[in-house]
């Protein structure tokens, strides 16, 4: 529990902040130093076995002096917002336009000598300040330090949290009958009561661990049952297990190609092979009998920038579904998604005018769905 006396001094200290971008970069970078330190002798009071009055003391002046950076980096967010922008002519919606000149090419933002990373971190601590409480209550009831990283962290789950509630709660506004959204086992469901060569097209992200490698023999079965004659069947995967999912796959249908997306942003870490995985596989089968899509097509291609999480663990972003439709697929064709996730495959059917039969096992997940499908629906209307 944080003392009353730690608490009084956390506001002095915050009261007495300095006032400029430049003097809070440098109190954050001494300050920062000086936890580092502590830390040092933290860690030499616990290998020495000193006295427990002793550690709770340096533990205590570095949770203080780690709670007073957090605000000092978004007191300097603040001050950020009122800094011209580095874009040059740019200037973002709502902020001051600045020209170049030809006595400098560094605009008052740049010099300040603050990262973009940086800037980007202590704007959003500014925004979010009951998260930095939260986090710091949090942290130094457990005896840990409180750092900007746990903070973001904690920002991040709460958006998510937030997000997924709002959806949860708008599926209740979704009609079933624009997209049949199914709670079920994929298999069993498809196997009792999807009709044989009655789907167009499979297009979906299979889950990639190892444990989940029976789902590729199951997809398998089903597809060659309900896919129409020449329908395909798209999936994203991982490359670890690849050899064993193509061969999974190749027992009940025909292998077509295989294409490759391109990673923007973070790439996948793969421990085993100390690889860092900059593309996802995406694999074609095709039902028999083999025959070509209607038009010439790159079989490589880039993903969204922007990482989409925040319905789901494996979501996806969706332009890579968008260019899946579009290189394989013909408008009001019927698509089945047996691993529905967040329904990024949904929503992309939605906007390529295509139809579509979601699965999902998960009840929480079939609520997100109906959600975002109902908002797309507004969107597209």
């Amino acid at each position: 529990m944080i003392k009353p006396e730690s608490k009084a001094l956390v506001v002095t200290a915050k009261a007495q902040l300095p006032t400029t971008v430049l003097a809070l970069r440098k109190y954050t970078l001494i300050t920062r130093e000086r936890i580092n330190a502590h830390k040092v002798q933290i860690s030499a009071i616990k290998k020495m076995g000193l006295s427990k009055s002793v550690y709770e003391q340096k533990m205590t002046e570095a949770q203080y002096m780690s709670e007073t950076v957090l605000y000092a980096e978004a007191k300097m967010g603040e001050l950020l917002e009122d800094i011209p922008s580095a874009q040059g002519m740019g200037g973002g919606k709502g902020k001051k336009k600045l020209r170049f000149t030809n006595e400098t090419k560094l605009t008052p933002l740049q010099k300040t000598g603050i990262s973009r990373r940086d800037r980007g971190f202590a704007k959003t601590l500014a925004d979010n300040k009951d998260t930095i409480e939260e986090v710091v209550e949090e942290e130094v009831n457990k005896g840990k330090l409180p750092t900007r990283e746990k903070v973001i962290k904690k920002i991040r789950e709460n958006k998510t949290k937030k997000d997924r509630e709002t959806m949860m709660r708008r599926s209740k506004l979704y009609k079933d009958e624009i997209f049949p959204v199914i709670h079920d086992d994929f298999y069993s469901y498809c196997m009792k009561n999807i009709k044989p060569n009655s789907i167009d097209h499979i297009i979906t992200d299979p889950p990639y661990p190892r444990k989940f490698l029976p789902l590729w023999s199951q997809l398998g079965e089903v597809a060659k049952r309900v896919l129409k004659p020449s329908g395909f069947c798209i999936a994203y995967t991982g490359v670890y297990y690849l050899p064993d999912v193509l061969n999974r796959m190749g027992e009940h249908l025909e292998y077509y190609w295989q294409m490759c997306m391109k990673l923007r942003g973070k790439h996948a870490t793969v421990f085993q092979r100390n690889i860092y995985q900059q593309y996802r596989s995406i694999i074609i089968f095709q039902k028999p009998p083999i025959k070509k899509q209607r038009f010439m097509t790159v079989d490589f291609f880039e993903s969204d920038l922007k990482e989409e999480k925040a319905l789901h663990s494996w979501q996806q972003a969706i332009k890579g579904f968008e260019v899946l439709l579009e290189k394989f697929t013909m408008p009001k064709q019927i698509i089945l998604e047996p691993f529905a996730g967040a329904g990024t495959v949904g929503v992309a059917c939605m906007k390529k005018n295509k139809k579509c039969i979601l699965i999902e096992k998960d009840k929480n997940s079939v609520k997100i769905i109906k959600g975002r499908l109902n908002d797309t629906l507004k969107e597209i209307k």
